[in-house]
This record gives structure tokens, C-alpha cells and sequence, in this order.
């Protein structure tokens, strides 16, 4: 499951990279009032509507993960002793507050490219609007991916063996009070 969400914010990112490279060629058209672009227009949004709802599907589903998984955790480590169990409840809020983040932004911000996308098309608001936009949302999902990748990496190691986790927790939290 943590592999798929992976997958699915690169692609939302790629998604993001292609789409934002098609609207800088619709640019350089409309600036040439060239008749090729109102084709070009249709192909930005027809890249554009898969990318934002496949960004929102993914981000939503990371943010839902690591509320699951700390649910099933949690429950699973209910009896283990005071210590183990702390260093583990630790480590679950760590995870929620390193994706929660970049993870909300990025759907916010696959949000506001598209609104914005749709006043500039209007000419409600000026272009680069949405050009700022976009590299938002490119930088967003950017973070999200690697914020994701580290913590999806760790969870797994805590869902495979939660009491080993909390052990290695603890001798490296020993090693810092040491320093």
C-alpha cells in the first residue's frame, strides 16, 4: 500500500511537470495567436483534471494511511510496557506531523492551481497567477514525495515488529542523552 501511495504522488508530480510544460506552450501560442491554441487549451485540461483529481485521491489516501495504521498500531501494542509503547505512540504522532503537512498543502495546492487555472482562462486574473500556482503545487507535491518516502520507509519497519522498533527507539534516544 505505502509502494502505490509512492507511486501515485510521482505520478500526480509528473502529472503536475507535464501539465505546467503544456501550459507553457499554450502560452507561447496565445501569445502568437496562433489557431493551434485552442487545441492546446483542451489538451491542458484534459491533462490537468486527471492530474489534480489523482493528486487529491493520493494525498488523501496518505494523510487516511497514517491515520489507519496508527489505529491498527495502537491497538496492537495496547499491552506491551509503558516504555515500548511510549517510544511507539511517539513515533506515530512523528509520522502523522512529518506527511500531514506537506501532504495537506499539496491538496490545497492542486486545488488552487486548477481554481486558478479556470479565472485565467476567463481572464479573471492574470497569468501568471497560475504559473506561480503551478510551481506551488510542483514544490508541494516535491516535498510530499520525499517527506513521504522517508516516513512510509519507517512505518513499515514499526509494522513489521513494533516492540523491536520501540527497543531500537529507545537505545537511540540513550545514545543522544549520552552525547
Amino acid at each position: 500500500m505505502a509502494l502505490a501511495l509512492l507511486l501515485l504522488t510521482a505520478l500526480a508530480l509528473a502529472g503536475f511537470l507535464v501539465t505546467s510544460a503544456g501550459g507553457f506552450a499554450l502560452a507561447s501560442q496565445l501569445a502568437a495567436h496562433a489557431p493551434a491554441a485552442r487545441a492546446l487549451v483542451t489538451h491542458h485540461i484534459l491533462l490537468a483534471t486527471p492530474t489534480v483529481l489523482l493528486s487529491l485521491f493520493a494525498q488523501t489516501m496518505v494523510i487516511f494511511y497514517f491515520i489507519g495504521t496508527g489505529k491498527l498500531v495502537k491497538d496492537d501494542v495496547a499491552a506491551y510496557p509503558e516504555n515500548d509503547r511510549a517510544a511507539i505512540l511517539q513515533a506515530l504522532r512523528r509520522f502523522k506531523s512529518k506527511t500531514s503537512p506537506p501532504a495537506t498543502l499539496a491538496l490545497l495546492s492542486a486545488i488552487a492551481v486548477f481554481v486558478i487555472g479556470g479565472a485565467v482562462h476567463t481572464r479573471a486574473l492574470p497569468n501568471w497567477t497560475h504559473l506561480a500556482a503551478s510551481i506551488a503545487a510542483v514544490a508541494a507535491h516535491a516535498w510530499g514525495f520525499a517527506a513521504e518516502w522517508r516516513v512510509f520507509a519507517e512505518n513499515n519497519r514499526l509494522m513489521e515488529d513494533p516492540r523491536a522498533y520501540a527497543r531500537g527507539r529507545s537505545k537511540e534516544q540513550e545514545a543522544k542523552s549520552k552525547k
